[in-house]
């Protein structure tokens, strides 16, 4: 049995689909992509299939994933354009790979979620915990960085940007600077600052 990393889009009116309307889209696509598919055992068996945490109802993303198991051999490139065959007009697949057995599953890396934060003529950038101590909801984030900056964020377009292991990770690939928002407390620090306001 292998695992297969899957990267998707979700944008423009797709942004409004549920999680869990985006897991059967996604599964619609996986059924009919060819792979080999690992399933339950069990009276309604289905794929063996996990997925990255879920995105708040109307907010886009970039670089969601899910991971799914299959048997035997597969071709990445053929799997991903048949997939985007299926799946309706907003949610597509970026690429398909195979993981090697040593990389932790899915649900042990999807730690922190970076979000853009689009309001008029401004740029920022959000990040929150997904998981673990410190996490927080992103509402409550949004009403915390308007707050801090001053600015109308009421109408402002959201996208989750990325997922990452780790807050080193963010600040790798995020543009600065990054306000990251910690729920336990409320606390809304920019990066750059000594303390860690996340923690690992």
């Amino acid at each position: 049995m292998r695992r297969l990393l899957v990267k998707f889009y979700k944008k423009g009116e797709a942004a409004l689909l549920s999680h869990r309307e985006t897991m059967r889209a996604m599964e619609r696509a996986l059924r009919r992509s060819g792979l080999p598919l690992a399933y339950t055992a069990g009276y309604h068996p289905h794929p063996k299939v996990s997925y990255s945490p879920a995105l708040p109802l109307g907010v886009a993303a970039e670089a969601e994933y899910l991971e799914v198991a299959v048997e035997g051999d597969v071709d990445p490139k053929e799997a991903r354009e048949m997939m985007n065959t299926a799946l309706p007009s907003g949610l597509g697949v970026v690429s398909i790979e195979i993981l090697p057995p040593s990389m932790p599953r899915l649900s042990r890396w999807t730690r922190y979620g970076l979000y853009r934060v689009e309001a008029g003529d401004a740029v920022l950038h959000l990040c929150l915990r997904l998981s673990g101590e410190g996490g927080g909801r992103l509402r409550d984030a949004l009403e915390r960085l308007e707050k801090e900056t001053g600015l109308n964020l009421k109408g402002s377009y959201i996208t989750r940007t990325g997922i990452f292991a780790s807050r080193e990770e963010v600040l790798e690939e995020a543009p600065r600077p990054v306000y990251f928002y910690r729920g336990s407390d409320g606390r809304l620090e920019k990066a750059g600052q000594e303390e860690d306001p996340v923690g690992e």
